[in-house]
């Protein structure tokens, strides 16, 4: 089964797909969000449903940052996708907690403003792994050894059995071309 068979197999499992439905995509333009974003695009035209590209602009690193969201945004209008964007105030702390806060805190403005029930993050396997393997140095119950949810409220994630490799291979095949930087900036969007 290819990735987009995956991610249609997760939606409808979850009844995602139905006609006239929202659904927002964390999208920072690395690889998993690119690739995620591209494959709900695809779906969207067989099912039906409004897809919107949301960027949360963390305003770390100036002007690559800027253009981060500027990729972002000519991809989402490139696509016909909607785009909705907030860059983080300079106030907020810059460390991943921090972050992953203000994150979450978007995409639920995010999901009042489109009135959606659903917003897909881009973690995969790979990310699954790590996550188990973190908690389990950190010392961690039963419950850690879980790992990533695929749904906790709102926020799902379809491609949780798919591997960093298979996206890389899925945008290259496609000619995508994400935001790349070297801190990673793509990870942003998945915890």
């Amino acid at each position: 089964m290819d990735i987009t068979e995956k991610v249609e197999q997760f939606l409808s499992k979850y009844d995602l797909l139905s006609k006239n439905n929202t659904i927002i995509v964390a999208f920072s333009g690395g690889y998993d969000s690119l690739c995620l974003l591209d494959i709900v695009k695809k779906l969207s035209l067989k099912h039906e449903f409004h897809p919107v590209a949301a960027h949360l602009n963390h305003n770390w690193r100036g002007e690559e940052s800027k253009q981060d969201e500027l990729n972002c945004k000519n991809f989402a209008i490139d696509n016909n996708i909607e785009f909705y964007c907030e860059t983080l105030s300079s106030e907020v702390k810059q460390n991943e907690t921090a972050a992953r806060e203000a994150r979450y805190d978007f995409f639920k403005r995010c999901a009042d403003q489109f009135k959606s029930k659903c917003i897909l993050t881009a973690h995969n396997a790979d990310d699954n792994a790590e996550t188990v393997l973190y908690r389990i140095i950190k010392g961690t119950g039963v419950k850690g050894l879980e790992g990533i949810k695929e749904k906790r409220e709102i926020f799902y994630r379809p491609l949780l059995h798919v591997y960093r490799n298979d996206i890389e291979e899925y945008c290259s095949v496609n000619n995508l071309k994400p935001n790349i930087d070297s801190s990673n900036e793509d990870t942003k969007y998945k915890r």
